[in-house]
């Protein structure tokens, strides 16, 4: 039986991403050396190209501005923001992650305030931030809801909110874990939870109309679908075709759903 998802912890997700760092376990090196950075840079830009990232995080709008990363990861993101001269700042409930971020910013010769924190109860004064982002994070958090009210809380009048949520009209939910579920007799959840590794404890999908209501604080709401994959389509085979060959329907059936809005003036 699939676990109520109401009664997952946040100690349980923040013992999950400790042992697991964002990507680590598909990635032969080391965490925090340069080779594993290069490695997950790769496996990141395959998924969202270095022009589409600058697209949607608007990167070179927020120069000498604020910026926090909610789920900073191993600090990808928040690094292309300092880059282009942004003030950052990632929260991350791991020390593992945070460790990380730092690791990253020391290659690159960059500045950045990290902090063990949780998305749920946000270490800021009201109205500090320019923009929050927080990409496939707030969907593992145990309240999502009260995350996404602590980031409007933070974000000054007009600022921008980046987010990102895995799409339950997917073809990887609706089709490809279906069909699994069947054959494997997992439920959807697991295999949804199983997606970031064996033992997550939470893994959420939205649909558009969902997101739209828990963001119904904000104003300016805009959405788009992205990443398909072909093995989420064709489930034998799939390494013997191209992504390329269904990517005209990741518009439509792609498993990361992004949002953008503005926190109203």
């Amino acid at each position: 039986m699939s676990r109520d998802l109401s009664k997952v912890t946040t100690g349980e997700v923040s013992e999950f991403w400790e042992k697991n760092p964002l990507c680590a376990n598909g990635i032969p090196h080391k965490p925090g050396s340069r080779e594993f950075f290069e490695a997950f840079n790769a496996q990141r830009e395959a998924i969202e190209s270095i022009e589409y990232s600058y697209r949607l995080h608007e990167y070179r709008d927020f120069k000498g501005k604020k910026v926090l990363d909610v789920g900073s990861g191993n600090g990808y993101v928040l690094s292309k923001y300092a880059a282009e001269g942004a003030e950052v700042f990632g929260i991350d409930i791991t020390p593992t992650g945070i460790a990380l971020c730092q690791k990253r910013f020391e290659y690159l010769g960059l500045k950045g305030d990290f902090r063990v924190a949780d998305a749920q109860d946000l270490p800021f004064e009201n109205n500090t931030f320019d923009c929050v982002c927080s990409m496939g994070v707030l969907h593992h958090v145990p309240d999502t809801q009260k995350a996404i009210d602590e980031i409007h809380r933070v974000l000054k009048p007009g600022g921008r909110l980046i987010v990102m949520f895995y799409h339950r009209h997917s073809a990887k939910y609706q089709f490809k874990y279906r069909v699994w579920s069947w054959v494997t007799g997992k439920p959807m959840q697991q295999l949804v939870n199983e997606f970031d590794g064996v033992g997550n404890p939470k893994g959420t999908v939205f649909s558009r109309a969902e997101l739209r209501k828990m963001l119904s604080c904000f104003t300016d709401v805009r959405m788009n679908v992205g990443f398909l994959e072909t093995g989420d389509i064709i489930l034998r085979g799939a390494r013997f075709l191209p992504d390329r060959l269904f990517q005209p329907l990741a518009p439509l059936i792609g498993w990361n759903l992004y949002a953008k809005a503005r926190k109203p003036l």
